[in-house]
């Protein structure tokens, strides 16, 4: 891929789950749980942006250990610290499902009016979530005896698209840090200790076939400059 062709260019983030996840927010209606996920106001569930930027963040600092000349990028990208101040060029949008899918969800609701309204957009959240139930755990890691809860959690294999906006255009080394970032960031949610929130994040255009590949390609070291014994074979 030529990183300077702004056709090949990414213009969004795909997350793919690919374990249950905890995204805890408040439900469009409420789902009864005692830790509910959450939806937009079709009830379908997203990854706010400021969850999905901190990962992100925090898999570019991880990159950054085995690649120092990253470390300014990284700020570039991110901000200072936990900044989410306007000293960042890039911003990521909330992690949504297709384009298809909300217009049809929408389309859907449209003209419905209450209760069946509400029953159907509880459907909709339904159909990307399940229930799990467990013994509450202490803060001191212990479960709680007695201390039943249950976790509305993401069913594995939902995808989630999260658009990108630049202040100003990105160089060869914001891809490289933002695809090393991607592919640093393999878990997002809450207990991700205990197996929950694996997810693949990748760099893709629009409608990429493999965004995989042009992650791979963008987070690719730049070539190095040929050394003297090539520059003599060349002039010989």
């Amino acid at each position: 891929m030529n990183a300077q062709d702004p056709e090949d260019l990414p213009d969004r983030i795909v997350v793919r789950l690919a374990s249950p996840a905890l995204f805890v927010g408040a439900s469009a209606d409420g789902t009864g749980a005692d830790t509910d996920v959450v939806t937009d106001a079709h009830g379908l569930p997203h990854l706010p942006r400021h969850r999905l930027t901190a990962r992100l963040r925090a898999g570019a600092v991880s990159a950054a250990t085995v690649a120092p000349d990253l470390a300014g990028a990284v700020e570039l990208l991110f901000g200072r610290g936990r900044s989410h101040g306007p000293d960042r060029i890039l911003r990521v949008g909330h992690a949504l499902p297709g384009d298809g899918v909300r217009a049809a969800v929408a389309r859907a609701l449209a003209g419905r009016a209450e209760p069946a309204r509400s029953t159907l957009r509880r459907a909709v959240t339904d159909a990307h979530t399940t229930l799990e139930s467990g013994v509450e755990i202490g803060p001191h890691g212990a479960p709680e005896p007695g201390r039943l809860r249950t976790n509305r959690v993401l069913l594995p294999g939902l995808t989630l698209t999260a658009a990108l906006t630049w202040a100003t255009s990105p160089g060869e080394e914001h891809w490289r840090c933002l695809a090393r970032a991607c592919l640093a960031t393999d878990q997002i949610g809450l207990r991700a200790t205990r197996g929950r929130g694996r997810v693949d994040v990748r760099l893709a255009r629009s409608e990429d076939p493999d965004p995989h590949a042009t992650t791979l390609s963008l987070a690719a070291p730049p070539a190095r400059p040929p050394g003297p014994a090539r520059r003599e074979g060349a002039r010989t």
